[in-house]
């Protein structure tokens, strides 16, 4: 019966399909083959069904439907003999696009179990960070990410190292300005080092959607031209751009599991929320960028670069209707996306046992961030409440003694519970350096005592000193 709602379900084409569809369907399908059995359409059967065919309910209103498709064959056409004229590799051909994130929500049925349910508003789950990605087609090359949020010069960057490269604008988006000098003074420096640890000459095309953040091409050259820019005519770039196609969503669920992990152990899990700064923000979005990895990168420019499409013709069957996705569910990568999931879902239990997340729940939540728009009066809300809560004046700080225990504690664990030694040769790395911080205080200390008694004996002779010349005075008065 599923087999055949999903053939039923591929026919509809751009069609809107919604969960409710499927289950009558599927109810009639069950009546007809006469199958044994009850069959009810569950939401539990319908995430089974979308799990295990590897189906996504999308809106009939999304960018896909509205995209030009009689436009990709000829940009493709195009840009398929500039690669070849200046016999660019795929190493030297990249791709940058931006996404927002709203990097402390929470899917909404989670909030719901809790006591959200009678908050008056959630501000907080609205706080939006921007993010540029970029990578290169076998994806051995990933630009450091670029996050845009509202403040200038949060408190919370102070001696921090910061993993990403940080600008601000007044909403959190890209803008004409921040994109042509990251282009200049971070995209092209890179590029440049890159090519020659590769030993290839510099050169490199960088494609680009027509967004009205993207200044014109002529503005996005070097000099000599060698690094240059091109962009995808109108209404193509959903069909096409690779940071589109699977990078960036990702990207935003390994984020959302790592923000999940912190919360874990944590009692009030709002409270923890609006605790954090945008400096966990950037942490986090810069570990699950570096979870990307090169193969699911390279499968991303499969629709606009025909070679990469061809690396799997052997194993697709030649009748379309009688290939299921059943088989795509035993490639390694759909399989990862399916663990991650289902370590998502595990996750939000932990949190809040209350909430029974499904697999929609979490699509849903990965692809909040391109659904739900802002008004203008929601945006400097949400500014004004960044510098409250993103920048703390009062923090509580660790001794290095203190975090000297921590790391032993820490070191201890891992030795019991991990084989991967070069985690704990960083927990180890991290204590020698609260050893030197304790050291390097003891000296100081040290010095300071020290040159408080030298103080204190040359004040005593200048004393001294001072009593003998009185004394004499006295005796030559005398």
């Amino acid at each position: 019966m599923e087999r055949m709602l999903y053939k039923w379900y591929k026919r509809q084409k751009n069609l809107p399909v919604g969960g409710e569809m499927l289950k009558e369907k599927a109810k009639l399908l069950h009546e007809k083959l006469e199958e044994e059995g009850g069959f009810n359409g569950s939401s539990g059967w319908l995430d089974g069904f979308k799990s295990r065919f590897g189906v996504r309910l999308l809106k009939i209103c999304g960018e896909k439907l509205s995209s030009d498709h009689s436009a990709v064959a000829p940009f493709k056409n195009n840009f398929a003999k500039t690669i070849h004229e200046l016999q660019l590799s795929q190493n030297q051909i990249y791709n940058a696009d931006e996404s927002g994130l709203f990097w402390k929500l929470l899917p909404e049925k989670t909030y719901v179990a809790r006591e959200e349910k009678t908050s008056p508003g959630r501000k907080v789950e609205k706080a939006r960070i921007t993010f540029l990605a970029c990578t290169n087609a076998t994806g051995l090359h990933k630009i450091k990410p670029m996050i845009i949020g509202k403040s200038k010069k949060p408190r919370c960057f102070k001696n921090f190292d910061i993993p990403v490269d940080y600008r601000s604008s007044k909403n959190a988006w890209m803008t004409t300005d921040i994109f042509k000098d990251w282009f200049h003074n971070l995209f092209v420096p890179q590029v440049q080092d890159f090519l020659r640890k590769e030993g290839l000459p510099i050169k490199a095309v960088l494609l680009l959607d027509n967004a009205p953040c993207h200044p014109s091409e002529a503005l996005l050259k070097t000099d000599d031209g060698s690094i240059f820019t091109m962009y995808m005519p109108p209404n193509v770039t959903p069909l096409i751009q690779p940071m589109d196609q699977n990078a960036i969503r990702v990207t935003k669920l390994y984020y959302r599991k790592s923000l999940l992990r912190l919360a874990v152990g944590k009692k009030d899990v709002l409270n923890f929320l609006k605790s954090l700064t945008i400096k966990d923000a950037v942490s986090l979005f810069a570990i699950a960028w570096s979870q990307l990895k090169p193969d699911v990168i390279e499968k991303c420019w499969r629709n606009i670069l025909p070679q990469i499409c061809m690396y799997d013709i052997e194993t697709q069957s030649s009748d379309e209707e009688e290939d299921t996705p059943l088989n795509l569910l035993r490639d390694k990568f759909r399989q990862q996306q399916l663990e991650e999931i289902n370590e998502l879902q595990n996750l939000l239990q932990i949190i809040i046992p209350e909430a029974t997340p499904t697999v929609t729940d979490i699509n849903t939540w990965n692809a909040i961030d391109d659904t739900v728009e802002l008004n203008e009066s929601e945006l400097e809300l949400i500014t004004s409440d960044e510098d409250e809560i993103d920048e703390p004046e009062n923090q509580t700080k660790i001794t290095a003694s203190e975090a000297i225990q921590i790391f032993d504690k820490g070191i201890e664990w891992a030795e019991e519970n991990t084989s991967d030694y070069s985690d704990i040769l960083v927990l180890k790395k991290m204590r020698e350096r609260a050893v030197l911080k304790v050291l390097a205080n003891k000296k100081k200390q040290t010095l300071y005592g020290n040159c408080c008694q030298s103080v204190f004996f040359l004040t005593g002779k200048i004393l001294d000193c001072v009593n003998n010349l009185v004394c004499m005075d006295s005796l030559c008065n005398n």
